[in-house]
């Protein structure tokens, strides 16, 4: 696994060997992630029309400092290639947006996701925010991993 980037604009990717069908019905098992991700608490699909939903999401780790944030997305998706997302509102967050892309590639796929996300706190704290939310994103991709491998 990699990880990328730095102050909220990273790319995490990992080498899962699966199926890009199997990789993609895990990662858009969108409310199956709520206590499962280390920082989501709960996850609700509001609404879907075809290809595009709108997902609420509320997190809680060591990044948000022990609150629970709310957050509403925009969801595109292209399967089973190409996720994208967009926060439409959310408590305390200036902005969260991202893709997920997988590739089939020799023994599986490779999982991508590229995010920025640049929280609405004290600038003391972004240092911590970000350091916190660089861990929390690797544990994120070795737990989908784990659960590609799984299903």
């Amino acid at each position: 696994m990699t990880l990328q980037g730095s102050q909220g604009s990273y790319r995490v990717s990992v080498l899962v060997p699966v199926s890009a069908q199997k990789a993609w019905a895990v990662l858009t098992d969108y409310e199956a992630m709520a206590g499962v991700m280390p920082d989501i608490q709960q996850a609700k699909v509001v609404r879907r029309s075809g290809r595009s939903l709108e997902l609420a999401q509320t997190y809680k780790a060591p990044y948000t400092f022990g609150l629970s944030i709310k957050a509403r997305l925009r969801i595109e998706e292209t399967p089973p290639s190409r996720m994208s997302y967009q926060l439409i509102s959310g408590d305390r967050i200036e902005e969260l947006q991202g893709t997920w892309t997988l590739t089939p590639v020799n023994g599986g796929v490779l999982l991508k996701h590229q995010i920025r996300l640049r929280p609405q706190i004290p600038g003391f704290l972004l240092s911590t925010y970000y350091e916190l939310s660089e861990t929390n994103l690797r544990q994120s991709m070795q737990i989908l991993a784990k659960l590609m491998l799984k299903s």
